[in-house]
């Protein structure tokens, strides 16, 4: 998920009829259909950067203006970074709870639940969730 105050996106010129392809003396990015593509920063002077910097086209000739917004990839935690952050939020908990017990009650849900704690259990529960999901 993106940050709240993300505010990059991406503008394009592109060949909008999905019927027709662009003249063969257009210069296209790779994809064919791309005429000119920017990622902007920061939506405040997206207007400026288009104006300043895209390449002016007839309207009605074909290619259409675009806007969408830019999501970075997701990140995902490593097993053994979960399992440590389990583990840690579990003792604090327990610490938070029974201070006098914590000991031994921490010892207790690490053998009741090993899979939920360990980076082994973590990276095959993840595995049956991909699996599960792709179905």
């Amino acid at each position: 998920m993106p940050k709240v105050n993300d505010r990059r996106s991406i503008v394009r010129i592109f060949w909008g009829n999905p019927n027709t392809q662009p003249s063969e003396g257009s210069e296209t990015l790779p994809d064919g259909r791309t005429l000119w593509a920017c990622t902007v920063l920061d939506r405040a002077y997206e207007r400026e950067i288009v104006a300043e910097h895209a390449p002016s086209v007839k309207p009605g000739c074909g290619w259409s203006h675009g806007w969408s917004a830019y999501h970075p990839p997701v990140t995902r935690w490593s097993p053994e970074r979960k399992a440590d952050t389990r583990r840690r939020r579990l003792r604090a908990r327990l610490e938070k709870q029974v201070p006098l017990l914590a000991d031994m009650e921490e010892a207790a849900e690490l053998a009741r639940r090993p899979a939920y704690f360990s980076a082994s259990g973590i990276e095959a529960a993840d595995r049956e969730r991909d699996a599960r999901d792709r179905c």
